[in-house]
């Protein structure tokens, strides 16, 4: 089971609202059975519609984003956390800072469309790749960021 299931589940509340980036078998099905309501953007349709009923299918382009236009569109208003852990990306090639993708850092770029006063749980943060990017950017708009051994938690700070 992924680190920081337990972690999230420890330490928020059922009533949650929960957006999920990158859904999979494991952490979907948890939260789905855990949390009041949970959104998962995924851009595999063979992982959609598994859990629960309200996926968002949005493709990935070429650098390894979701579609940015239908990212912004399709994103929900209501919810109380971000499980950040996807999309897929970074062993499937692997691939260096050097190949100017952009993957999960293009997370980034979403900023200004998503709520400030939410915790995010950011997955894999233990690899060598964009993630840490995702932690320095929120580190850079006054978040607190914990690392954990495989995921870090950025808090807005008040």
């Amino acid at each position: 089971m992924s680190a920081y299931i337990d972690y999230v589940k420890d330490n928020y509340s059922k009533d949650f609202n929960i957006l999920e980036i990158g859904a999979g078998h494991r952490s979907t099905k948890a939260f789905s059975e855990y949390f009041k309501k949970i959104y998962s953007i995924e851009h595999d349709p063979r992982f959609c519609n598994i859990y629960h009923d309200n996926y968002i299918n949005i493709p990935v382009e070429q650098d390894g984003w979701y579609n940015r236009f239908k990212f912004n569109d399709l994103l929900p208003l209501d919810y109380d956390l971000i499980i950040f852990d996807g999309p897929k990306g970074g062993f499937d090639p692997p691939f260096s800072k050097s190949d100017k993708k952009v993957f999960r850092s293009g997370f980034c770029d979403h900023f200004i469309n998503i709520k400030k006063d939410v915790d995010l749980i950011i997955d894999d943060t233990d690899r060598n790749w964009y993630e840490k990017d995702v932690v320095e950017f929120f580190k850079s708009k006054n978040y607190q960021c914990i690392d954990k051994q495989y995921y870090t938690i950025c808090k807005p700070k008040s």
